[in-house]
């Protein structure tokens, strides 16, 4: 079957339907929030697509958002928060909300753990610690990388995996290169903790963000400082691209 623009096209758009609806029980879950909208879509090339400030590029697996680094020295737990987030403690920070993210990577086919609260006590605590961190289950879901650009003062344009921006204490290196995982955050008490907590990435395992770190020192709050030698000055704007790294397909025997 031949597969035309204006089926991809149409694809896309039951997709938008279903990830907005889910989109839309999140924000009702909180209550209303005349300040989170659904954001607008359009489509800018074929299978290129705007939604709010985002980008998501279903050739490239790529969802792209506008950011900034929220602190180039410190101690670090998250690596991407919402203003309304744990800023004190996070690497970057974006304007975009987290059911947004959770919407675009939904379009990219992100499943993430499918992690399920059937009581209260099953969600994670107000303030991960380090007793629950020795207990914390391992979290699983989709691989991806994250690659923050940015220009310098002369204008020049960079790019760097966000691992050379973050630094262990143990070791005094900064974190091994290499993928994230895209666990999906949860519902607990009718609440998407994502976006009730403010949480898009965590350095230290939070079943409530949607990203997390799979590397040694997951289980250690105390592990993660900014990078000051590679990450450039607070405030300065970045673009932050999150890749789906899909598994290919078994061909048929």
């Amino acid at each position: 079957m031949k597969v035309t623009g204006s089926s991809v096209c149409t694809v896309m758009f039951r997709l938008l339907l279903f990830a907005l609806g889910l989109a839309a029980g999140m924000l009702r879950a909180e209550g209303p929030r005349a300040d989170a909208p659904i954001p607008a879509m359009r489509e800018l090339a074929p299978g290129v697509f705007e939604i709010g400030s985002m980008r998501l590029d279903k050739k490239t697996g790529t969802l792209s958002l506008p950011g900034k680094v929220n602190m180039d020295n410190g101690a670090l737990e998250y690596l991407i928060c919402a203003p309304k987030g744990p800023t004190h403690e996070s690497l970057l920070v974006t304007e975009v909300q987290p059911s947004d993210v959770h919407l675009g990577m939904l379009l990219l086919g992100a499943k993430g753990a499918g992690i399920l609260t059937p009581a209260p006590s099953d969600a994670p605590p107000a303030q991960i610690d380090a007793e629950y961190l020795r207990r914390a289950p391992k979290l699983k879901g989709d691989n991806l990388t994250i690659t923050a650009k940015w220009k310098d003062k002369a204008g020049k344009e960079h790019s760097a995996p966000v691992e050379d921006w973050i630094v262990a204490q143990n070791t005094g290196k900064p974190a091994p290169r290499g993928p994230w995982i895209y666990t999906g955050s949860m519902f607990a008490e009718d609440k998407f903790l994502a976006q009730f907590e403010g949480l898009i990435a965590a350095l230290v395992t939070n079943p409530s963000a949607l990203i997390n770190n799979p590397r040694s020192g997951n289980d250690d709050d105390k592990i993660w400082m900014a990078n000051t030698k590679a990450v450039p000055p607070a405030d300065t704007p970045i673009e932050i691209v999150i890749k789906l790294e899909v598994k290919p397909q078994k061909k048929p025997k």
